[in-house]
C-alpha cells in the first residue's frame, strides 16, 4: 500500500523481467513473477532523476495535443456523451468558468481529482468542485471540455478564467505548487 507522498503504479508485464542497475528516478522496483505486474514507487522527495520534472511534463502535454490516440480518447469522450445541446452545455461550462475563482472539473473517485482538490483544501482556497460523474450531463460538459483544452482526464481545473491542466499536467495544480507559483494565481483570482 501506498503511504503519503508517494506513487505506486501497477505495470503487466509482458517479457523477461530484467531491470537495468544504473541510477533511476524510482527508489524501488519490485517483480513478482506470480502475478506478472511489476511495480514502481517513487520517493516523496524526489525530483525525477535523469529526466527535470518541467520535461515530463512538456513531453505529457505534446503527446496530449499531437498523438492520434489523443483524437481516439476525445471521439470516445464525445460517444459517451451522446447527443447534446453544445451551445446549452458549453454556456454552462462557460458559466461555471467565469463565475468561480476557480473550477475543478472532477470525478468524485479519481485519486488525482481527490489528491487537486486535497491541495486547494490545505490553501483554504475557494474553488466550484463539479463531479461530473454525478451529474446527468456530466459526460457532455466532459467533451465540451476536451474540444476546449484538448484533454479528457478529470481533473480539469481552471484559475481565473485559465485552464491550467489536471493535477500534475499541462501545467497542472501540483505542478504549479511546487514552482511557487499557484498561491500568486489563487491570490489575483480572488480565490484566497
Amino acid at each position: 500500500m501506498a503511504s503519503v507522498g508517494t506513487c505506486v503504479r501497477q505495470l503487466p508485464l509482458s517479457g523477461p523481467q530484467s531491470f537495468p542497475t544504473h541510477s533511476r528516478p524510482f527508489s524501488n522496483i519490485r517483480s513478482n513473477s506470480r502475478s506478472r505486474r511489476l511495480a514502481v514507487r517513487a520517493d516523496a522527495g524526489n525530483s525525477g532523476g535523469a529526466f527535470p520534472e518541467n520535461l515530463i511534463n512538456q513531453l505529457s502535454v505534446a503527446v496530449t495535443n499531437f498523438s492520434p490516440a489523443n483524437a481516439v480518447k476525445k471521439a470516445i469522450a464525445a460517444a459517451q456523451a451522446g447527443q447534446y445541446d453544445e451551445a446549452a452545455i458549453g454556456g454552462k461550462v462557460d458559466a461555471y468558468i467565469k463565475d468561480n475563482p476557480v473550477v475543478v472539473f472532477s470525478w468524485t473517485r479519481c485519486p488525482f481529482c481527490i489528491k487537486a482538490k486535497r491541495e486547494l483544501d490545505s490553501l483554504n482556497a475557494k474553488y466550484l468542485a463539479v463531479e461530473l460523474d454525478t451529474m446527468a450531463d456530466g459526460n457532455a460538459i466532459r467533451s465540451e471540455l476536451a474540444k476546449r483544452t484538448n484533454r479528457t482526464s478529470m481533473p480539469n481545473v481552471w484559475i481565473n478564467g485559465e485552464g491550467i491542466g489536471g493535477c500534475n499536467d499541462g501545467p497542472g495544480l501540483m505542478t504549479l505548487q511546487r514552482n511557487g507559483e499557484l498561491v500568486p494565481m489563487l491570490k489575483r483570482a480572488g480565490a484566497l
